[in-house]
């Protein structure tokens, strides 16, 4: 019976590795499955990554400010001291235009170099490290470090 039952996944194996979903667009193209899955695990790691980060923080937050208060330090030199560091909204706003505008023009290349393929997430790669390029050239003339 092992044998029977080793032997049918081993025969089987391969048509289910190789089996691929596609999703049907409007216009009766087809896009794998993985353009959509891929993106959509980096997002949620990065969700979850980025709540957890801020548990840590504010839990050590909390810890710093009462050893602070432990010391003597007055409530309200604490809270100086663990401000949050003000940024230039400007220069923040200024980032996310040009990422956004950047991530546009690389969908609208791809968009105009279809069937999508490898060459999509190197058209994708190139127009977000542009973007960020842009946005370290303006703070570098800027005399921002």
């Amino acid at each position: 019976m092992k044998k029977f039952f080793v032997m049918t996944i081993a025969i089987l194996a391969p048509v289910a590795l190789f089996a691929q979903e596609y999703y049907h667009l409007p216009d009766n193209r087809r896009i794998s499955s993985q353009f959509i899955s891929i993106p959509a695990t980096i997002l949620a790691m990065y969700l979850v990554g980025a709540f957890i980060l801020h548990i840590i923080r504010t839990a050590l937050d909390h810890r710093l400010r009462s050893k602070l208060v432990d010391k003597g330090v007055t409530d309200k030199v604490a809270e100086q001291f663990l401000q949050p560091v003000n940024r230039d909204l400007r220069a923040q706003a200024l980032k996310w235009c040009l990422m956004l505008a950047g991530t546009g023009i690389g969908l609208t290349a791809v968009y105009y170099t279809l069937p999508l393929d490898i060459h999509s997430l190197a058209i994708m790669a190139f127009s977000t490290a542009l973007s960020y390029l842009a946005y370290f050239l303006y703070l570098k003339y800027n005399g921002q470090p």
